[in-house]
């Protein structure tokens, strides 16, 4: 678990891009698991500032979405996806529309749906950064316990020196 600090602009949100496949370097290569990186890194998921969450899907349809794109059949993805949304505390709130959840309760769809997939890697770009600081806390506690579950590796963007240091096995700092 990685957490890279430093100030706007510094290249955090960047790194990411560039491990996802999201965005090619100008200049130099870049490798995961030994591999270069072209296009869309297969096993990484990836979770933004704002929630990619689908504001005229369901709780439950936006966390099955990954399952769904991926093959997996619409009963086995739905159970999954039912499994995600109990493990991330949402159980109740299937048939919810985003517009009907909070800030926080939209975060755990978004974690949701990002370790259905079972990523290798877990890219996290200030997830928590819209929070307040007590539904921020609660969330960095719940992605430690989840992350315990499936151990991806995480690389964590943040501002906020002490929670990298209260996640992170390593902190990186870019200036």
């Amino acid at each position: 678990f990685c957490a890279i600090v430093g100030p706007t602009g510094c290249g955090k949100s960047t790194s990411l891009t560039l491990i996802s496949g999201l965005e090619t370097p100008t200049a130099g290569t870049v490798e995961v698991h030994g591999q270069v990186v072209k296009g869309i890194t297969p096993g990484v998921g990836f979770m933004f500032q704002t929630d990619a969450i689908l504001p005229w899907k369901t709780v439950l349809d936006n966390v099955a979405m990954g399952p769904r794109f991926r093959g997996v059949p619409g009963k086995e993805a739905d159970a999954n996806a039912h499994e995600w949304v109990r493990r991330v505390g949402l159980s109740g709130f299937e048939d919810r529309f985003p517009h009907q959840l909070s800030g926080g309760m939209r975060k755990r769809v978004a974690l949701a749906q990002s370790l259905i997939n079972e990523p290798a890697i877990l890219l996290m770009d200030e997830p928590f950064s819209a929070l307040d600081v007590q539904t921020r806390a609660i969330m960095s506690n719940e992605l430690l316990q989840l992350w315990d579950q499936t151990r991806p590796a995480v690389v964590f963007v943040t501002h906020d020196l002490e929670e990298a240091i209260a996640l992170a096995d390593k902190v990186v700092v870019m200036t």
